[in-house]
């Protein structure tokens, strides 16, 4: 077949700019993995829920991490972290996690690997943990839609509606209590700001864990605080009486009292919706939940989870979150306590 010219040159040109990018590509390509991520064995999966685990090592640490792609209820996976103690077990395990999801594989790493203190803790006290990820918050979608129901139409699955982050969770607490290593009748949960309201959401719609820390969470819809409320870009609510007039109260007592496990609420006193923290707190035990409830004054949002490394990889938590953390310890302690060996 004869070529004009100008097809020849082009045809010439598409090839030298191929062959740049796939240069160009090579040259970003790392030739060994990061510091902190060595990978120990191969890609395996694990049953009975499916799954893909990568085995890492985790930095300033001899306990490594199951980096593990989790496949939730409609068939898309989710990242989560797990490592636990030394041995066969069965271990407790305590699931921690916070606010808005979607942040994929990098939070996971960067949680287990900079900001672990807490979980570091646990582990040496004879715990399992985990670091969750979930799917992206879906805006007050909690209120319009009932809990989640699946079937099937023809050979494939047929759900009531669109799979949700609490979902995930429940997708998570049933895969992490099939875990061999794992006593499935003790684990817990700890999750801050959006995790704790997804916690109080999930509760209601029958999630059954051992017990669970509820740090500052988000309960605006839980609570029934309409919308616009909430839809600005600083809410202030810093006391119950501030914001007890938006709120759907029956609502809240009803979805409350269909939570089976106790909670720890662990709040902050100078958080803008201090006032929220405070009424499910105090809501919860007006319908007589077990409940135990701290309040600190402290900068940080998420401090009993968010104490991070420095340059030099240690850690350094102020004195109110080496408290607040011993009282998670002491509090979990109660219901889910580590067997002596």
């Amino acid at each position: 077949m004869n070529r004009s010219p100008v097809m020849l040159a082009t045809l010439l040109l598409v090839g030298v700019v191929s062959l740049g990018v796939q240069a160009q590509a090579q040259a970003q390509t790392p030739a060994t993995p990061p510091a902190g991520k060595q990978v120990y064995g191969p890609v395996r999966i694990v049953g009975p829920m499916e799954s893909v685990v990568m085995t890492e090592a985790v930095s300033h640490s001899d306990i490594p991490v199951d980096i593990t792609l989790l496949k939730t209820v409609d068939g898309l996976f989710t990242p989560i972290g797990i490592r636990h103690p030394k041995g066969n077990g069965p271990f407790p395990v305590v699931l921690f996690f916070s606010g808005n999801g979607g942040a994929g594989l990098a939070q996971v790493r960067e949680y287990i690997n900079n900001n672990a203190y807490t979980m570091e803790r646990f582990l040496a006290a004879g715990y399992a943990v985990a670091w969750l990820q979930y799917r992206a918050e879906a805006w007050y979608a909690y209120t319009k839609v009932p809990p989640l129901q699946v079937g099937k139409q023809q050979a494939n699955q047929l759900m009531n509606r669109p799979p949700l982050e609490i979902d995930d969770l429940v997708a998570i607490v049933d895969y992490v209590k099939h875990l061999p290593y794992v006593d499935a009748n003790r684990v817990g949960l700890c999750g801050n700001s959006h995790a704790g309201g997804m916690i109080l959401r999930a509760g209601a719609w029958g999630l059954d864990v051992r017990a669970a820390i509820v740090s500052e969470p988000d309960v605006s819809e839980f609570l029934g605080l309409p919308e616009q409320y909430f839809a600005v870009e600083e809410p202030t609510f810093h006391t119950i009486e501030s914001v007890a007039q938006y709120l759907d109260k029956k609502t809240a007592l009803e979805r409350l009292r269909a939570i089976k496990f106790p909670m720890f609420f662990v709040n902050r006193d100078q958080d803008p919706v201090q006032g929220m923290f405070e009424t499910v707190a105090a809501w919860a035990k007006e319908v007589g939940k077990a409940t135990d409830h701290v309040t600190y004054d402290h900068p940080v949002h998420g401090y009993i989870v968010r104490v991070k490394r420095d340059e030099k990889g240690v850690y350094h938590p102020d004195e109110i979150q080496l408290k607040v953390i011993q009282q998670a310890l002491d509090y979990f302690q109660k219901y889910m306590a580590p067997k002596a060996p």
